[in-house]
């Protein structure tokens, strides 16, 4: 009885495809694509930004994950925890970012029932601002506040349902819901005047966003845009027809300021800029041309392929002898 195998030597064909597949385009290409991508500013109406900001043409790879601004009816919006603001004002030279809450821009009702707070990592508050607190649905506020400080909000098809604030960032105790927001210091005073802290919600509050700021000053001195490594998520230099991963890019002749790749485990070449060639004891370290490196992976990423095929083929033999001779004292019996 015959029992067909799959032949897994591999032929000609199945090396081209497979290398093909594994061989990368030149990052350079790629770093190339970049630099024109984020040399494009965001602009929408007065609004108008780059690096650390990205969308509506520019990228993911052009900004932080956070400071995606998109543009709706010529006005600049963006979503930070899942609260919708709109943007007032970039002032990237002190790195401080002017933002109005989009469901208070028409009124204290109804709010979206989402605090207004921010990655620490990305962010960082601006002084003379504070967090306060608006209390929605309260069967009756506290006998303290006093009478300018209460409102009423329309709650799940309910009229004249009581609403105070209070300062500090708190929950809504025992009232349906609560939103506290960062507000201007100097907007606040002992006895609150709806009108007023309306008002100063629509002029919005500042924050201020945390980025390698010198790195990008030294990829702009050389002719570079700022983005991010999608990889290690820091600050990176795009630059034409030069290599991604690179802190400037490099004049005529010399070689990119870039910081030393890490060789995977266990890896015995070494590639880099330099062109001379050295031995160790321990491994040899082919030093080649940057363009040759993705080639001189790509291959011994191959021929670990073919090794694995070959190890299955022989597996796969191993299994067919041992079903044959199963198969004959099957008969026997």
């Amino acid at each position: 009885m015959n029992y067909p195998v799959f032949s897994l030597s591999p032929s000609p064909s199945v090396f081209v495809i497979v290398l093909l597949l594994f061989v990368q385009v030149p990052s350079s290409v790629s770093n190339s694509a970049l630099f024109n991508d984020c040399s494009n500013k965001f602009v929408c109406g007065n609004i108008s930004a780059d690096f650390p900001f990205w969308g509506t043409g520019r990228p993911p790879a052009c900004g932080i994950p956070e400071l995606e601004l998109k543009c709706e009816n010529n006005i600049a919006k963006m979503n930070i925890n899942q609260v919708a603001y709109r943007v007032l004002d970039i002032n990237q030279d002190d790195g401080i970012l002017r933002i109005a809450r989009e469901d208070f821009l028409v009124g204290l009702c109804p709010p979206e029932f989402v605090n207004s707070t921010f990655n620490p990592k990305v962010f960082e508050s601006v002084e003379g601002y504070t967090n306060l607190t608006f209390i929605y649905g309260c069967m009756a506020a506290p006998t303290p506040i006093l009478v300018p400080g209460l409102f009423t909000c329309k709650i799940n098809a309910v009229n004249y349902q009581s609403g105070y604030i209070q300062a500090g960032a708190t929950g809504p105790g025992d009232c349906y819901g609560s939103v506290f927001v960062p507000i201007s210091i100097t907007d606040l005073s002992p006895v609150v005047i709806m009108p007023d802290l309306e008002q100063s919600l629509k002029e919005g509050f500042e924050v201020r966003w945390k980025v390698d700021g010198e790195a990008c000053r030294e990829c702009n001195s050389s002719s570079g845009v700022c983005g991010i490594d999608s990889v290690t998520n820091q600050t990176t230099c795009y630059c034409l027809n030069q290599s991604s991963g690179s802190r400037t890019c490099a004049l005529p002749g010399s070689t990119p300021n870039a910081a030393p790749a890490i060789p995977a485990p266990g890896m015995c070449l070494n590639f880099s800029s330099n062109q001379f060639m050295k031995y160790s004891s321990h491994c040899l370290m082919l030093h080649t041309p940057w363009f040759l490196n993705s080639l001189f992976y790509s291959f011994n990423f191959i021929l670990s392929i073919l090794g694995v095929l070959d190890r299955i083929k022989k597996s796969l033999s191993s299994f067919r002898t041992t079903f044959t001779l199963l198969e004959r004292l099957k008969l026997q019996n």
